[in-house]
């Protein structure tokens, strides 16, 4: 399976799965329809993707794994409720709509937000799911180091400190992406890795798999934002320039199918679907560049 068909199948799912759960929690309307807004603007759903493509490599049934791949959803949308607070980045819109702020007010805002992540790691520990004990204090316990002050929220700090000087370095560079976007990205191959009961050495593997993945990731992102004009300190077409933002994106491309190719040898499962995913980047280095 390649990755179009694999989305046009499993996009359809996450949304009816985040949609239907987040319905359940309906104790207060108002904060209710401000969580569901930001989790149901649209977006990729790459993260929850990427975890059921390890449980589809490993011929589980992904219908039964939905929730427990859909919570990595829950801390992402908190996380931009957060980012675009004025306090932060002090955006008006997300993904073409008003941002949760200025669709429910500050104060809202960051409630619905606080409310989303300790709603993720519930859906982690639902019983209903096909987990045992130790999958799910796996989950948690990954999650927590992803989402917190070792991963995300560490990458969103020093993006903030980038932006109050004009010069940054690439190894800062790629501190803040490694944080910001790699964690979570690594988080999700990793938890497909403990729901399908993989030992260490494969988690390892997938989650490594991830990283260089969400560093190819952003540095596409940063790619595409140069080309449309938004030039920022700490982006990678700034620091490198552009020819040489392209060997580095090449450079976490190779990385991460060489990973792959070890995931293969030792599992002997076929690693197509997830070396699919790679395709994103394949038109960014096609493109003759100067």
């Amino acid at each position: 399976m390649q990755f179009k068909e694999f989305s046009t199948n499993i996009v359809p799912q996450i949304e009816h799965t985040l949609e239907n759960e987040l319905a359940k929690n309906a104790s207060v309307a108002e904060l209710q329809e401000a969580m569901r807004y930001a989790v149901m603007a649209g977006g990729k759903r790459l993260r929850p993707m990427l975890s059921l493509a390890v449980i589809q490599t490993y011929g589980l049934p992904v219908n039964e794994y939905l929730k427990v791949a859909s919570a990595i959803e829950l801390i992402h949308t908190y996380s931009l409720i957060h980012d675009d607070l004025p306090a932060m980045d002090d955006d008006e819109l997300r993904r073409g709509k008003p941002t949760t702020h200025r669709a429910f007010g500050e104060d809202i805002a960051i409630l619905a937000g606080d409310a989303l992540q300790p709603l993720a790691f519930e859906w982690l520990t639902d019983l209903d799911q096909p987990l045992n004990d130790a999958q799910r204090v796996q989950l948690v316990v990954a999650m927590a180091k992803a989402a917190g002050e070792a991963g995300m929220v560490a990458g969103q700090v020093l993006d903030i400190e980038a932006m109050k000087t004009s010069s940054v370095t690439l190894a800062e560079t790629q501190a803040i992406h490694y944080h910001k976007t790699g964690a979570l990205i690594a988080y999700a191959l990793q938890a497909g890795a403990i729901m399908a009961d993989a030992n260490e050495d494969i988690q390892n593997i997938l989650h490594d798999f991830g990283m260089a993945y969400g560093l190819a990731f952003q540095i596409k992102d940063d790619i595409d934002d140069y080309q449309a004009g938004k030039i920022e300190s700490q982006a990678y077409p700034t620091i490198l320039g552009l020819s040489e933002t392209v060997v580095a994106l090449q450079e976490q491309v190779d990385l991460a199918q060489n990973l792959l190719l070890k995931f293969e040898e030792i599992t002997g499962l076929d690693k197509t679907l997830l070396a699919s995913f790679l395709d994103y980047f394949t038109e960014t280095l096609e493109q003759t560049w100067e």
